[in-house]
C-alpha cells in the first residue's frame, strides 16, 4: 500500500468521565434543541447529526448545500462538536446520531449501553500519520527502507527510534491508539516515552511552537506540518489497523427511525459519487466551512490531491462490503473492532470488551439498506 505524504484521530477517560459529560450535554440539549425524530407534520425527519471540523466528517456540509436531505424528505440539523466530544453527546442525546468512528464506540459501549456503530463507509487507510518534529533528528521509515533496511526493519526502526522522546497527540480518541498501538507493535510502552494529551489543534499549535518530537493529529493538521516541513514518520497501517469512519446513534433512535436514517446513509453514499464526479466542487464547499472553522488552511488543490487516496470513501453499499465487511478488506472492521477492545481494555479505560453483536450493527444495516436500495447504485 502506497505511504504517499497523506493525513484522523488513547484513552484518557472518556469512558469514565462519560457520565459528567452527558449529564452538562443532556442538559443543554434539552434547553436548546425541539425534540428530534419521528415524521413532523410536513412528513420530514429531523436528524440531529454531529460532525466534527474534519474534511471526511464534514461531508454532510455538501448535501445541506444541495438540498439532498430536504430531497430525501429529512431535516438535518448539522451540530460542530470537537472530535472527543462527539460520543459523550450521542450517549447523552445532545444529538441524534453523528459520524465517528469504531474506537469511540467501544469507548462508551460498557456505559453508554444503547450506543451502536449502525454503518461504515469511510476506512482511514493512509490517512493517520507520524509526523516528526523537524531537526529533531528523527528518521522517517522510507529513509530507513533508503538506507538498505526491509519494509519490517525499517517499521521497527522508526518506532524504536521514539524511545525517550515526547509524542504529542489527542489520548481519547483514535488517534492516541494509533500512537499506542505503533509502540507496543516493538515492544515499547507509554512509559517509554512522554505523551503531551491535547485536543489535534491545540496539539498542532504547540508541536509547531516547539512541544514534542513527534506528532499524530488529523489530516488538516497534517497538512499544515508538512507544509511547516514536518517528515511524515510512517503512516497508515504501518502504525495500527485503520479508523473506520461511519454513522453511530442509539439504539432507541434507531427503533424509532430506522427509515429515516436508512434514507441518510443514502444520502452519504450519493455525496460521495458527487464528490468522485466533481471533486473541486466538493472540496471547495469543505474546504470553505473547514477553514472557516479551524486554521487548517486546506486548498481545494489539497482536498483533490487527498480524495479517495490517503482514506476511501464508499459510493455505494457493494463497496462498503468489499472495503470493510469482507474479511479480505482493506479494512475488515473485526481487526479494527478488536484492536481498539485490546487497547482501551489494557489502559483501563473499559472494564471489559465491548459485544460486536450488540454495539456493531453495519452488517444487518447493510442488508437492510440493499433491500431498499441495491448494492451497486450509480449517479447522484
Amino acid at each position: 500500500m502506497s505511504r504517499t505524504p497523506s493525513v484522523p484521530r488513547t484513552a484518557r477517560t472518556l469512558a469514565a468521565g462519560l457520565a459528567v459529560a452527558a449529564l452538562t450535554l443532556t442538559a443543554a440539549a434539552c434547553n436548546s434543541e425541539a425534540e428530534s425524530g419521528g415524521p413532523a407534520a410536513d412528513g420530514t425527519t429531523t436528524i440531529r447529526l454531529g460532525i466534527s471540523p474534519f474534511q471526511d466528517t464534514m461531508i454532510p456540509i455538501v448535501a445541506e448545500q444541495k438540498g439532498w436531505f430536504k430531497e430525501a424528505g429529512l431535516n438535518v440539523e448539522l451540530k460542530s462538536l470537537a472530535w472527543d466530544a462527539i460520543m459523550p453527546a450521542v450517549a447523552s442525546g445532545g444529538v441524534d446520531a453523528a459520524i465517528n468512528n469504531t474506537t469511540g464506540v467501544v469507548s462508551v459501549a460498557n456505559k453508554a449501553t444503547n450506543v451502536v456503530y449502525w454503518y461504515a463507509w469511510n476506512p482511514f487507510t493512509e490517512g493517520s500519520a507520524l509526523m516528526g518534529k523537524k531537526g529533531s533528528g528523527l528518521k522517517t521509515l522510507d529513509e530507513f527502507v533508503a538506507g538498505g533496511l526491509s519494509e519490517d526493519a525499517a517499521r521497527a526502526e522508526t518506532f524504536k527510534q521514539l524511545k525517550g522522546r515526547t509524542i504529542v497527540t489527542t489520548m481519547s480518541t483514535d488517534m492516541g491508539k494509533q500512537v499506542v498501538a505503533a509502540l507496543e507493535s516493538v515492544g515499547l510502552s507509554q512509559k517509554d516515552v512522554k505523551i503531551v494529551d491535547l485536543d489535534p489543534d491545540q496539539g498542532l499549535a504547540a508541536f509547531l511552537s516547539g512541544t514534542g518530537d513527534a506528532y499524530l493529529g488529523g489530516i488538516p493538521q497534517r497538512v499544515r506540518a508538512t507544509a511547516e516541513g514536518m517528515p511524515v514518520l510512517a503512516s497508515g497501517p504501518d502504525l495500527a489497523p485503520p479508523p473506520i469512519n461511519g454513522l453511530v446513534t442509539t439504539t432507541d433512535f434507531v427503533g424509532a427511525n430506522e427509515e429515516a436514517l436508512l434514507k441518510l446513509v443514502n444520502v452519504f453514499h450519493r455525496i460521495i459519487r458527487y464528490c468522485d464526479a466533481n471533486t473541486a466542487d466538493c472540496g471547495k464547499i469543505i474546504t470553505d466551512r473547514l477553514n472557516q472553522d479551524t486554521g487548517a488552511n486546506l486548498t481545494v488543490q489539497g482536498f483533490q490531491d487527498f480524495w479517495q487516496k490517503f482514506e476511501l470513501y464508499a459510493p455505494n453499499a457493494k463497496a462498503t462490503k468489499e472495503l470493510i465487511l469482507d474479511p479480505g478488506g482493506v479494512s475488515y472492521w473485526k481487526k479494527t473492532w478488536d484492536g481498539d477492545n485490546a487497547y482501551l481494555t489494557s489502559n483501563g479505560s473499559i472494564p471489559a470488551a465491548v459485544d460486536a453483536g450488540k454495539h456493531f450493527l453495519v452488517e444487518k444495516t447493510w442488508n437492510t439498506y440493499v433491500e431498499k436500495y441495491g448494492a451497486d447504485e450509480t449517479g447522484y
